[in-house]
């Protein structure tokens, strides 16, 4: 009886550790992804306020190089901040990361525009942008594996996807700061003084996630790790030497969650704006329209995800990218309803990509090097099929005059991820490896 009790009083504790796990993770990726989205919303606003010049398409074109950037020193975070939260640590590593985020969004609403001091203005907003990017390279990564390490094996797809929708509920966030203020303040508040709140806001948001994640306790898979002395005296030489395949199967598989982030929900409204000539509230609406279908389907496709396994979904959402692309963004340029549908759907597949590749992402590797190898993996991709995205479509649309660019990026990237798809092995259902 005295067992029975000592049995379920454990099962409540680890239930409650994965919850709160959950929650702490989730929080601190929503900080992530509202600080990146709320700067490529901004991004047509920034473009005038930082990089003035007498062509918009220039100014956004810069703005967008600069949101690049954050991406392009994502895989070196990865690369120093991954490996150490495999030295000394998930929890540990996962508080600074957060700090530094909140801090670098929250001193970008504080910097001088160029009409202030010039060229140091846009030099300083690219500096905080790679503080940004290089503490956001060990966030996804840490979220993911501690979610998919205090989960319970069968339920770590659904576990797993809250930090994919956290993700979503981030862009959520940063689109709703600006289309409430385009919405309510006279037409020249946005660019005089608004355009500051929706990076302020990240402040007290970053200590509201530090505070939640230093009441964590580890994982139990590094604990089990640390504790039977198997932690790696060379994490860095663990990730980089043995994982090199695991590396490029993340980024591979990662390329529809990239392109569905960074070109989906953060390029679509200046495309709508600039390229289709929809009005700022319009095209936030729009935009709003894939992330609510994005949030509604994300858990359903986890669930699945936990019973199927995780490669037929992948399989099905990246097929259906590839096919659907170029209709679909005929449809957004038609305007009106149908417009509206098709974001949704747009949004709707990438739930189905997020819900089934969320876990996938920490199965790949080893406890010994996950943190690192996936969070290196998952900026390659970031970098390449991320941040560089919304700038490669603006300029190919700008030197073309194809309004359907954006369709065929979105069709050949998704076309490279199924061969990373069919080469994963599915471990739906399986413990975690260990070694």
């Amino acid at each position: 009886m005295a067992l029975t009790a000592e049995t379920d009083a454990a099962g409540a504790r680890s239930h409650e550790n994965s919850r709160r796990s959950l929650i702490a993770s989730s929080i601190g990726n929503l900080l992530e992804w509202y600080d990146f989205a709320a700067y490529g919303y901004m991004a047509v606003v920034m473009g005038s306020l930082f990089f003035p010049s007498g062509s918009e398409a220039t100014s956004l074109l810069l703005s967008f190089a600069t949101f690049g950037v954050a991406f392009a020193i994502r895989p070196l975070g990865g690369a120093i901040i991954g490996p150490l939260g495999d030295k000394i640590g998930r929890r540990t590593v996962l508080c600074i990361v957060v700090l530094g985020i909140s801090a670098a969004t929250f001193a970008m609403g504080l910097l001088p525009t160029y009409a202030s001091i010039g060229i140091v203005a846009p030099i300083l907003l690219v500096l905080l942008r790679m503080v940004q990017g290089f503490c956001a390279g060990g966030e996804v990564g840490g979220a993911i594996t501690f979610v998919a390490e205090a989960a319970p094996t069968a339920r770590r797809g659904y576990y797993a996807s809250w930090i994919q929708s956290s993700a979503v509920l981030g862009f959520f966030l940063g689109l709703s700061t600006p289309t409430v203020l385009s919405a309510v303040l006279p037409g020249d508040a946005l660019e005089s003084w608004a355009w500051r709140v929706p990076f302020l806001v990240a402040g007290p948001l970053g200590l509201i996630g530090l505070y939640i994640r230093l009441k964590l306790e580890e994982t139990p898979n590094f604990k089990e790790l640390e504790e039977s002395g198997k932690v790696a005296d060379s994490v860095t030489r663990e990730v980089f030497g043995r994982s090199w395949g695991n590396i490029f199967l993340a980024a591979g598989i990662g390329i529809p969650l990239q392109m569905g982030y960074f070109m989906i929900l953060t390029y679509v409204p200046s495309y709508l704006k600039t390229a289709l000539d929809y009005s700022s509230t319009t095209a936030y609406f729009a935009t709003g329209t894939a992330i609510v279908a994005d949030l509604l389907v994300i858990p359903f496709a986890a669930v699945l995800s936990d019973r199927v396994g995780r490669k037929p979904g992948m399989l099905v959402a990246a097929i259906a990218f590839v096919v659907g692309a170029v209709p679909l963004f005929m449809m957004i340029q038609g305007g009106g309803i149908p417009a509206f549908v098709a974001l949704g759907i747009l949004g709707a597949l990438h739930g189905v990509y997020l819900g089934f590749c969320g876990a996938a992402l920490a199965e790949i590797f080893a406890t010994r090097n996950r943190y690192g190898g996936l969070s290196v993996g998952h900026n390659i991709g970031a970098a390449v099929f991320g941040g560089a995205t919304p700038f490669m479509a603006t300029f190919l649309v700008d030197r073309t005059g194809n309004n359907l660019m954006p369709a065929f990026l979105i069709l050949g990237c998704c076309l490279l991820s199924l061969v990373a798809i069919f080469a994963m092995k599915d471990r739906a259902g399986q413990p975690l490896v260990q070694e």
